[in-house]
């Protein structure tokens, strides 16, 4: 009984994603927002997917990074590059038209408290299962291995793809930030097409840039 009542606690913890809306979003002023859930759900089945044509790369286990790289949120909340900025108030429509920097105090910070947040969901797991639950967002986090490389990869392009569909909807959405960071950090071969064939079907301006 104690185990099933743990299941259910992280079940109910790791439910928390499905109504977490993912920040960058809320600061853009999109409405209706996705979750984070939302994005990992595409994320996962489009590792599993773009992974099965490499052979260099493990599709089970690109999912599975994928489906665990923001479980830490459900605990841990989620932060942007540009919280600090906003907090001490930047202008938005200048600020979302750069690319993202990341401090490096500042990601330290939020690297801990999502490892503490994902050690309080191992916990209460059985113990083996606990134990690669962490290990595989240390894998993502650290970008250890091949799947997590292209995973950390594929995570830019995925949001990439959202924000460009939130612009259908909302013309003046600022997502330049977003397209900039991608640009910079996506450098698989196969997910550097996707990428700019999806800004030249947009007609985003910036594709070849980078």
């Amino acid at each position: 009984m104690a185990e099933a009542s743990e299941l259910l606690r992280f079940a109910r913890a790791i439910g928390r994603l499905k109504t977490l809306r993912r920040q960058g979003w809320i600061d853009r002023g999109v409405r209706e927002p996705e979750s984070v859930a939302d994005h990992s759900f595409r994320l996962a089945l489009m590792a599993w997917v773009l992974a099965q044509r490499r052979p260099d790369l493990d599709a089970t286990r690109a999912m599975l990074l994928a489906l665990v790289h923001d479980a830490a949120e459900a605990i841990a909340g989620d932060r942007t590059p540009f919280d600090a900025a906003l907090q001490s108030g930047a202008e938005p429509a200048v600020l979302f038209r750069q690319r993202p920097v990341y401090d490096p105090e500042a990601e330290a910070r939020k690297t801990a408290a999502e490892r503490a947040a994902l050690r309080e969901l191992a916990a209460l797991l059985p113990g083996l299962v606990g134990e690669r639950l962490l290990e595989t967002w240390e894998e993502y986090e650290a970008a250890l291995t091949a799947e997590a490389r292209f995973v950390r990869q594929l995570d830019k392009l995925e949001t990439v793809l959202q924000a460009l569909e939130y612009r259908e909807r909302q013309p003046d959405l600022i997502i330049d930030s977003f397209i900039l960071g991608a640009l910079d950090e996506v450098t698989d071969r196969s997910l550097r097409e996707l990428l700019e064939q999806a800004l030249a079907e947009a007609g985003w301006p910036s594709v070849g840039a980078g």
